[in-house]
């Protein structure tokens, strides 16, 4: 500890003696100096401990003089006064002790037997054991951190180990961290629930350091804490940003150990990354030996690393991540997977391939839970993978249209092969391409004042199976005036509706691009009455 007034005064050989034990005799004390100059306060330094004989006080000083004299020193950051007695005066001016007394300062009287050196080597070897001492605990923390390191806890069981030699809390943000949202890169100690009112102004610090995406430190002031931040990685390849929370600011031995502990993260998290890309790579790997038919080679390999294969009913499913977390949903899928024989999972082109057993994940709350969009196949075995995979595929498609004239399946976060098929076959071949390609082929119609009407009454039409008379009537007009609608749309579209073929492919185009689905009873604008 930093030496205080209260422990020199117990010093018994010192024979020093406390004069008003109503002051702060607990305030640090990072110097002793001596001076009698009228004016010392431009050679102190903060927390200083002031000695004087009291020269510069004459014989007719005033209250007013000593008053203005420790006003000096005080607010140039001396927290402390000793008077050398027998010098000058036989004993302390009452004046000085008052004049300190009125600012908190304590005043120690130092008899003539004691050198002011005697004071200042006490503080001196205080303030160099404080150092060694800081020093003996640097090397245990950093000891503890590499025993850490060395153990199966990994990263986390190092962070952990650094919160509890900082006496605080340390968090991994991830690089994908923005305002109001936390991501663990790893594992790390929670800035815990006293810190929850607190992570406004960290988070935001946190997502400043990410987007400015170069090495950097910096600390952020909460309510009885200071957070001290450190990026992890290289400039323009950031891993993530270490937060440490602690009572007041760090000193220089605890920057070491923080400083050790963010060069064996940046190890650990590029070594991890470096793993993690090469078993990604296995996993596709092993996905294209399984979607080629050679179930058993895939088998082997992953049977060799302690990963299983589910054998009975599967399904294929692919998922797409959310553009904005791409990372963190990526993760929580491939949890999946961990010692879990049944399921598999790779990441395929961007895209999550997820082989399992028949009812081993629900997907729907796994889409729910991290914004996922998901395509599911029917339920199949392992010697039918490539055309469970382009059934999920195009399930997909499906489920990632944003579009509006997606069919109604494509709003759902999870589609199913199934629930393709029983909308037909131009449903299952649904695409957003196919969707552009019937919204400029239906362009001629779409752009007349009264397009909209016109492919609604053609797609009533077609539902009656061509025949004149029953669509006029579900639409409210005479057959003549329907039959002036479907030239009029022929004519635009230079489409034959005579015969099965145009009929066909007009059918095929409003299914597309979902043109007057939404129509039915009577044309808008017109009368149940014929016309």
């Amino acid at each position: 500890m930093r030496p205080t007034v209260r422990a020199l005064v117990r010093q018994a050989p010192l024979g020093l003696r406390l004069l008003d034990p109503t002051t702060r005799t607990d305030e640090p004390l990072s110097w002793v100096h001596s001076s009698d100059l009228v004016d010392p306060s431009p050679f102190v330094a903060s927390s200083t401990m002031l000695l004087t004989t009291g020269s510069q006080f004459g014989a007719d000083a005033s209250q007013g003089d000593y008053d203005a004299w420790v006003g000096r020193v005080v607010g140039a950051g001396v927290v402390a006064l000793g008077f050398g007695a027998g010098v000058h005066r036989p004993q302390t001016p009452v004046e000085l002790v008052l004049a300190a007394s009125a600012h908190g300062v304590p005043v120690v009287e130092v008899p003539w037997r004691t050198p002011f050196i005697a004071v200042a080597r006490w503080a001196a070897d205080q303030l160099a054991e404080e150092a060694r001492e800081r020093d003996r605990w640097t090397l245990r923390a950093q000891r503890a951190v590499s025993v850490a390191a060395i153990g199966d806890g990994g990263l986390g069981a190092v962070l952990r180990v650094l919160g509890e030699q900082l006496g605080g809390s340390v968090v991994l943000h991830g690089t994908e961290v923005s305002v109001g949202q936390e991501a663990s890169v790893g594992s790390g100690v929670p800035l815990g629930s006293d810190a929850a009112v607190d992570r406004g102004p960290v988070e935001a610090e946190v997502a400043r350091l990410v987007r400015r995406g170069a090495r950097a430190g910096s600390t952020v002031t909460v309510p009885g804490a200071v957070v001290s931040l450190q990026t992890l990685g290289r400039r323009d390849g950031l891993r993530g940003v270490l937060a440490v929370r602690t009572p007041g600011e760090l000193d220089t031995a605890a920057r070491a150990v923080l400083t050790s502990v963010v060069a064996l993260a940046e190890v650990t998290l590029e070594r991890d990354v470096a793993r993690l890309r090469g078993q990604r790579e296995l996993w596709r790997q092993v996905w294209s030996l399984l979607v080629a038919g050679q179930v058993e080679v895939a088998r082997a390999i992953t049977r060799s690393v302690g990963v299983g294969i589910a054998a009975g009913p599967v399904v294929v499913a692919l998922a797409a991540p959310p553009r904005d977390s791409p990372d963190r949903a990526t993760e929580a899928v491939e949890r999946l997977a961990a010692g879990r024989p049944d399921v598999f999972v790779a990441l395929v082109d961007g895209r999550l391939a997820v082989l399992a057993g028949d009812g081993a994940v629900d997907l729907v709350a796994l889409a729910a839970a991290h914004g996922l969009r998901i395509g599911v196949s029917d339920v199949t075995d392992l010697d039918h993978l490539a055309g469970a995979a382009a059934q999920a595929g195009r399930a997909l498609a499906v489920a990632t249209s944003s579009g509006s004239a997606a069919p109604q399946a494509a709003e759902e976060a999870v589609v199913t092969w199934a629930s393709l098929a029983a909308g037909g076959l131009v449903a299952a071949l649904w695409s957003e391409g196919a969707a552009e390609l019937a919204s400029a082929r239906l362009g001629p119609v779409l752009a007349l004042p009264d397009g909209d009407e016109l492919l609604a009454c053609c797609r009533r039409w077609l539902e009656h199976n061509g025949a004149w008379d029953p669509a006029a009537r579900s639409l409210g007009l005479h057959r003549h005036s329907l039959r002036a609608r479907v030239d009029k749309v022929e004519a635009a579209l230079g489409l034959p509706l005579d015969g099965f073929a145009g009929r066909a492919e007009l059918w095929a185009l409003l299914q597309a691009a979902g043109a007057g689905a939404g129509a039915g009873g009577t044309v808008a604008g017109g009368d149940s009455g014929p016309r």
